[in-house]
């Protein structure tokens, strides 16, 4: 059961992760004038900034999860 929670967290982390990357490159195409027009349409590049930096924090506060709870167990 352990294990699966340790799975559940990588991979929840992996989402986010890949979700702060794509953030944070949305944000700079559109900043520098290169992006996609329809991701300027959809989202204001300023919110993919702020998306950008909470999943950021999230993937960073669930790494520190994993590893609290991995040091937990020795």
């Amino acid at each position: 059961m352990v294990a699966s929670d340790r799975d559940g967290l990588d991979q929840l982390a992996g989402i986010t992760g890949l979700g702060w990357t794509a953030s944070i490159i949305g944000y700079l195409g559109t900043a520098i004038g290169i992006g996609n027009t329809l991701v300027a349409r959809v989202a204001d590049p300023q919110s993919l900034l702020y998306l950008g930096a909470v999943l950021f924090a999230a993937t960073f506060g669930l790494d520190r999860l994993r590893d609290k709870r991995s040091s937990g167990e020795r």
